[in-house]
């Protein structure tokens, strides 16, 4: 396929929180994935985080502690520009249009800092501004973390479980944003999409 097809087919791609983070994470292997297709090797943590936020979507007796807003995978679709972008938020209510909730799980630890930082919550909350025009400083957001732990077994076996008891251990941050951050992170998508196409273009 030519470098014309590739930037062509990558571009008719709505454009994802998962695109961005993984190429500043490592533009070669967001090459791989978004530009060449390649199947991507799905860890026991993707996997367990994956499954975890399924069933506190689909199961409101698991983890009751957990108050879930009324729609859960709420779709994000706007035009940004030329750029297609699209996100799916994990809780948003319906009724206020001002609430918005991220569910996390992960060994790495989540503190105020990281979740106030968070691009993902910066980039839903932009589409959010250009479909319904309420501003950030408006909606109410949480980031919920639900700590895990990973054991691995000599037969190269993973295995990811929650630390429990999980009600003690979770962790939910209220994190803001204002029109100035994600006026902010409209620069960053600008950016990042422009590097992209260009690391196409030069890539051998």
């Amino acid at each position: 396929m030519t470098k014309k097809a590739l930037i062509t087919r990558w571009k008719e791609r709505p454009f994802s929180w998962s695109q961005i983070s993984s190429y500043e994470y490592d533009p070669e292997q967001w090459y791989k994935r978004y530009v060449l297709k390649e199947e991507t090797h799905e860890t026991a943590e993707m996997k367990f985080g994956k499954m975890i936020g399924e069933k506190v979507a689909n199961d409101p007796k698991y983890l009751p502690f957990i108050k879930r807003l009324n729609v859960s995978e709420h779709p994000f679709s706007v035009m940004f520009g030329k750029i297609p972008l699209v996100g799916y938020g994990d809780f948003y209510c319906s009724i206020t249009r001002k609430k918005l909730q991220e569910l996390k799980t992960g060994v790495k630890e989540w503190t105020q800092k990281r979740a106030d930082e968070h691009g993902q919550i910066d980039m839903y909350l932009l589409m959010h501004f250009i479909t319904e025009k309420i501003k950030p400083e408006d909606v109410e957001c949480e980031l919920i973390w639900l700590p895990t732990k990973r054991a691995e077994g000599g037969d190269f076996n993973v295995n990811i479980t929650l630390v429990e008891p999980v009600e003690k251990h979770h962790k939910i941050f209220k994190t803001k944003r204002t029109m100035a951050d994600i006026l902010t992170f409209g620069a960053r998508i600008n950016r990042t999409y422009k590097e992209m196409e260009k690391l196409i273009k030069e890539h051998e």
